[in-house]
């Protein structure tokens, strides 16, 4: 009886033990995460700074005091004058188009040139270039598919290659850019083909961390809701509309005519809804970043923090974070059902119209 008591309590005082350590190792992990690092000498590369996603981001790390290396497709565009302007004698515009490997190529010789003498490499590379054209998958044409495949994984894939001896030079850390819509809690139908990409890109991320690790480069993946990108995913909207009408067959406009037009008439409701705000931002633009604050905290987490997190969620509030992990949580096909009779509510609510 004594034995079978003191085994008792042996395997209750082990458990114990399991959980008080597990507690301590995750309030040191948190500690860490929460410590900074000091910017000072720390240089990055981001892409897709055309777009407002990346545009922000490099504005905002040259304000905090990174020599940031801005990547344009067009460098004497509005964009880049804008933004070269408002910056600092840091910053530098360098011409980049990640679908292109020699541009990729010429951009990384450029930096490695132009880094510091005690600059032994590069910090960060923040993946931000983006496109997406939004409808389903039988409306968009070929070349709207192998575009949104080459910028939003291809071209990633390309960049870290390219830049990746920079980055292990310099004991650097990648940030790519996902998105909730390419995982499975938050489905969204008529982003088939992005959603594709950015699931690419998670499964990227995940593989090339452990790859990495041990030359010292971390790999982090910041996945922002679909509604935080809007000014990037949905620019030229109109034009990649009509390139898909053009394209269709006489039968598939027949069948799509209604649900074609209902769809992308809410898609660019949305679009004028952002662009209703502009004025506005505009006015605080130099100021203030217009990426939602909630982004900013998971990219500056990832950028910044001593012990970066493997995978940043980012989400307008609390009622969406709950429904992304209910929709997690609850049977597929109730799931499909709740995720379909949604898609189909906001397209009736404009044939209505």
């Amino acid at each position: 009886m004594d034995t079978e008591l003191i085994a008792v309590c042996a395997v209750q005082i082990f458990v114990l033990t399991l959980v008080v350590v597990a507690i301590v190792v995750y309030l040191l992990r948190h500690l860490m995460c929460r410590s900074r690092l000091d910017v000072t000498g720390r240089s990055l590369v981001i892409t897709g700074c055309d777009s407002a996603l990346g545009f922000d981001l490099a504005r905002r790390y040259d304000h905090l005091g990174f020599r940031v290396y801005a990547g344009f497709e067009n460098t004497a565009g509005e964009a880049a004058v804008r933004l070269q302007a408002d910056a600092s004698s840091r910053l530098r515009i360098i011409p980049l188009d990640v679908t292109c490997t020699a541009s990729l190529a010429a951009a990384a010789k450029l930096v490695k040139e132009q880094l510091p003498p005690l600059e032994k490499g590069l910090w960060a590379l923040i993946n931000a270039a983006t496109y997406c054209v939004c409808g389903e998958l039988e409306w968009q044409t070929q070349k709207h598919c192998e575009q949104q495949f080459r910028v939003n994984y291809v071209g990633v894939v390309d960049s870290i290659r390219i830049f990746l001896p920079l980055l292990k030079s310099g004991g650097g850390r990648i940030i790519n850019v996902g998105s909730l819509a390419g995982g499975h809690n938050d489905p969204e139908p008529g982003l088939s083909i992005y959603s594709g990409t950015k699931h690419a890109v998670e499964g990227l991320s995940e593989a090339l961390r452990f790859e990495l690790a041990r030359v010292g480069v971390d790999v982090s993946l910041v996945q922002p809701d679909s509604s935080f990108l809007d000014k990037c995913l949905f620019d030229q909207h109109h034009k990649k509309m009509n390139e898909m009408w053009n394209e269709m067959t006489p039968e598939l406009r027949l069948a799509n005519q209604d649900i074609f037009i209902a769809y992308h008439d809410r898609v660019a409701k949305s679009k004028s809804e952002e662009l209703e705000m502009d004025d506005m931002e505009t006015a605080t633009r130099a100021q203030t970043p217009t990426i939602p604050v909630n982004l900013c905290r998971c990219f500056d987490d990832a950028l910044m923090a001593k012990s970066p997190s493997d995978v940043y969620v980012a989400v307008p509030g609390c009622a969406t974070r709950f429904r992304i992990s209910l929709l997690f949580c609850i049977p597929s096909g109730l799931r499909q059902y709740i995720v379909q009779r949604k898609y189909k509510h906001n397209i009736a609510n404009i044939l209505k119209v």
